[in-house]
């Protein structure tokens, strides 16, 4: 099984338009993204920083709950569990 990764249309520009994302064998948060960055290098620094931290305008949702901190024990993930990746959408 895997943990499936749902990215807006924007972060489409980086993934080849690949939206639906699915990744077999990670354990949490943190390793779930690194091995999407394998495949996609160019999301990287749309999503971390330099730190490994979550850039400040982008919200990442494991199944429905909003996390922020990937190191945290909450950010464990389970075969099945769904990842939403969500930039903050800013106009005027």
């Amino acid at each position: 099984m895997s943990v499936r990764i749902h990215l807006t249309g924007h972060l489409g520009t980086y993934t080849e338009s690949k939206v639906d994302i699915e990744i077999p064998q990670a354990r949490d948060i943190l390793d779930l993204l690194m091995r999407l960055f394998v495949i996609f290098p160019a999301l990287r620094d749309r999503i971390l920083d330099e730190h490994d931290k979550t850039r400040p305008y982008v919200n990442i949702f494991l199944n429905e709950e909003k996390i922020r901190d990937l190191q945290s024990e909450k950010t464990k993930v389970r075969d099945g569990d769904e990842v939403y990746i969500l930039p903050s959408v800013a106009g005027g």
